[in-house]
């Protein structure tokens, strides 16, 4: 019922159009690529979209993936200081495949702090006359992709009043739900950097409260740099009288989780906090690059293995290399697609290790010989495996990516290694237990045809929903009142203080 009601949804043509300045995070691939899905997702509804993106370190955008037809770019070279910013990133490239210190992991934090300030101020230093550009053509409203509240001041430079706020992660942040009116329960809500589900011990609950009370939001990235950037804005908007970046957070009227709803821990949401699902999935005769094809063609059963974007493979231990490679080689009836942007020199004596540069694996994770994707547990990897209903072996590297798998574990479709005790065996037995045990696949292609089945499946229809929600008042449904309470009110600690008082009293 609910396959017919999709699609009859579907079909609804889409006669309201918006103009739409996407603000586009440029300091890794996969947001550039996320959002360039996302800009050709509003065009194929008619909508005009216009990309204003910050380009961080000469990064280039990878995967193939050009700019959407009928999209417009202006891209802000960000130039950083000093070169700290770029040893910064070295040292958590390094960090991704060890434990890091905790030293390191307070560096780092710091050094992201200022590279966001200074990423910010340059975009609001845009050319006069492009800024001129965006305010003559009176967008409708703007997307922001938040990992901090720079979006915001962007959007007021722009004169552009509605915002629609995209989560950075595939999680609702704290700062970005308390500025909704919701706050977080962590004795069932998972911090997003931890590594719990949302069934917790007691010790697991306590050291959750303290991940939330610890003003720590992507990575290592302190939450003082929302105050920094609030304290910027209101010297760059002196003469204006506006309200703040805090003040404008709250007048959002939509905020669009980028995630799949039936894939996170259950929380209670408000109606303004939507999730995306998928911005773009190949259909079922999805054409592989030639190359790719002969490899594929000349398999028995084919297993990717790909670490996403954001790390950089060139930066693996000796040690973990030759885990894989070893584990590997014991599976000579498998062919292993691996993504290695460097030449693996002890992996040339196995014939069924296909390193590659690029790999179209959505794509491939749709193809019938695909038994496994191994991945880093990235929410892109667990969500493309999860509609394509492929069990995952997962090796959380850093940041959401350990909260992603325990979600794959709650539904039975993975197993994970540690990337700090990783051996051959340990990977060989990992990709054993799944490729012999068909639980594992019959779980994962239940988990698919749920993703398939369920209400709203449609992602164009959830985009325009959210689009013309933005336009309305939100007085029906956002939680204001929640919104004017603070942290004591809003748990009700006074009134608990106010009860325990007699008590105490009495005891005494």
């Amino acid at each position: 019922m609910w396959s017919y009601v999709s699609v009859l949804l579907a079909l609804i043509p889409y006669s309201e159009s918006f103009k739409v300045l996407q603000i586009v995070p440029g300091f890794t691939n996969s947001h550039v690529l996320f959002n360039y899905r996302l800009a050709n997702s509003l065009v194929q509804q008619n909508n005009s979209v216009q990309l204003w993106t910050q380009m961080e370190m000469g990064m280039v955008v990878a995967g193939g993936l050009k700019l959407p037809k009928g999209v417009t770019e202006l891209r802000i070279p960000i130039r950083f200081t000093n070169s700290l910013k770029a040893e910064g990133m070295k040292v958590f490239q390094a960090m991704m495949f060890e434990s890091g210190t905790t030293y390191d992991l307070f560096w780092t934090g710091q050094e992201f702090k200022e590279m966001r300030l200074e990423s910010c101020e340059q975009m609001l230093a845009t050319d006069p006359k492009a800024v001129n550009s965006f305010v003559n053509q009176k967008f409708d409203l703007a997307i922001g992709h938040f990992h901090d509240l720079c979006p915001l001041a962007l959007a007021k430079l722009a004169n552009i009043k509605e915002v629609i706020w995209l989560t950075h992660g595939t999680s609702l942040y704290d700062y970005t739900a308390v500025q909704s009116g919701l706050r977080t329960f962590p004795s069932f809500v998972p911090h997003p950097l931890s590594s719990y589900s949302d069934r917790m011990t007691f010790t697991q609950r306590l050291i959750n409260v303290l991940w939330h009370l610890g003003g720590l939001d992507f990575v290592n990235l302190p939450q003082n740099l929302l105050y920094d950037e609030n304290d910027m804005f209101k010297k760059y908007f002196k003469e204006s009288g506006s309200d703040d970046l805090w003040e404008l957070s709250q007048k959002v009227r939509v905020i669009l989780i980028n995630g799949e709803r039936f894939l996170d821990f259950p929380r209670p949401l408000p109606h303004g906090i939507q999730f995306m699902g998928s911005v773009s999935r190949p259909s079922q005769r999805a054409e592989l690059p030639p190359e790719v094809e002969r490899i594929v063609s000349s398999s028995k059963k084919i297993v990717i293995f790909s670490l996403g974007t954001v790390s950089n493979t060139t930066n693996m231990p000796f040690r973990m290399i030759n885990s894989f490679v070893e584990a590997f080689g014991r599976f000579p009836e498998v062919t292993f697609l691996w993504r290695m942007e460097m030449d693996i020199p002890q992996a040339n004596k196995y014939s069924n290790i296909k390193l590659l540069k690029w790999l179209p694996q959505k794509e491939l994770m749709l193809h019938p010989k695909t038994a496994l994707l191994i991945a880093h547990g990235g929410y892109n990897s667990f969500l493309e495996a999860s509609q394509a209903g492929v069990p995952i072996v997962l090796m959380p590297l850093f940041a959401d990516q350990f909260i992603n798998a325990k979600r794959a574990q709650r539904f039975g479709i993975s197993t994970m290694l540690d990337k700090l005790t990783l051996t051959p065996d340990k990977v060989a037995t990992a990709i054993s237990t799944i490729l012999n045990d068909r639980t594992f696949n019959r779980r994962a292609q239940k988990l698919a045809a749920m993703l398939k089945e369920k209400p709203s499946n449609d992602f164009g229809y959830t985009l325009v929903n959210a689009l013309r929600s933005s336009q309305f008042t939100r007085d029906h449904f956002a939680l204001k009142a929640a919104q004017a309470l603070n942290f004591l009110q809003f748990y009700n600690l006074d009134l608990s203080l106010l009860l325990l008082l007699p008590v105490l009293f009495v005891s005494y």
